[in-house]
């Protein structure tokens, strides 16, 4: 039997707590944003992944060991590409240190995530003129979330469909004391939005959006840091595309390390 190569670096100084923190936050943040669509998820040794199902948005697979065994990761990755046959499995390595080339994935990108100590003063600002930030907390303004939300990642030329309310971000998802979602508001047009999830070592923050005619007037920034201030206490962990980067840097996040996006093929 060939021996199937896994990895392409060294390994053995890659798990930090904040790399460990990140992985192990955006499991969770998946976890429970697709369970209320009924879709099951496993941990099998060093990968989490997921059966199909849900709204498409979410991740697939990830990698939350660093030092997971190749033969074990291989025959755990052989699980969950057998549930998603045909399909396509879009999985991350939260260390990119793995080659998964030779086990019939194509590597998409590899960036850096960002993460911001909880020791780090967070600089006084107030709001931007006019802008409310407001916890959703009921279904209409969940709604209205996830049309802003939808909207806000369009290119500005770009027409944008409605979704299905509740359709990426299901209602029950609002009785989890863990996830937070946040409306940025200028009078009853919301203009921008983000979501927050913790779990015992991380604050994650995901989604950040501003509608095309909104943006460059400090309204994400103004989100990015009410999400800081949700929890003081944790570090907060961003994957984040490079155009956004200083919005995070400019207010205490740096480099945490590398995320490599791998896609298995669909037939």
């Amino acid at each position: 039997m060939s021996t199937v190569n896994l990895h392409n670096t060294d390994r053995s100084h890659t798990d930090d707590a904040p790399a460990r923190g990140m992985a192990l936050n955006v499991v969770a943040w998946t976890e429970a944003s697709i369970r209320c669509f009924g879709v099951r998820t496993f941990r099998t040794g060093g990968l989490w992944w997921r059966a199909p199902g849900g709204s498409p948005i979410y991740l697939h697979a990830a990698i939350i060991d660093p030092h997971a065994p190749d033969a074990e990761l291989h025959a755990n990755l052989q699980h969950a590409q057998t549930a998603w046959a045909g399909k396509g499995l879009h999985i991350w390595d939260c260390w990119a240190t793995r080659d998964l080339s030779s086990l019939g994935f194509r590597r998409q990108w590899q960036s850096t995530w960002y993460w911001r100590p909880p020791s780090a003063p967070l600089p006084a600002s107030d709001l931007p003129p006019g802008l409310i930030i407001e916890t959703v907390t009921t279904v209409d303004q969940l709604a209205a979330f996830e049309q802003a939300t939808v909207a806000g990642f369009a290119e500005p030329d770009e027409t944008v469909a409605p979704v299905a309310a509740f359709s990426q971000h299901a209602a029950a998802t609002l009785d989890d004391p863990d996830m937070v979602y946040l409306n940025a508001r200028l009078g009853r047009q919301v203009v921008a939005s983000v979501i927050a999830h913790a779990t015992g070592d991380a604050l994650g923050l995901y989604g950040l959006s501003t509608l095309p005619s909104f943006r460059r007037r400090g309204y994400a920034s103004a989100l990015v840091a009410a999400v800081v201030a949700l929890r003081p206490d944790l570090p907060v962990c961003v994957q984040p595309d490079p155009p956004t980067v200083p919005i995070y840097t400019r207010i205490g996040f740096v480099p945490g390390g590398q995320i490599a996006a791998w896609q298995s093929a669909a037939v």
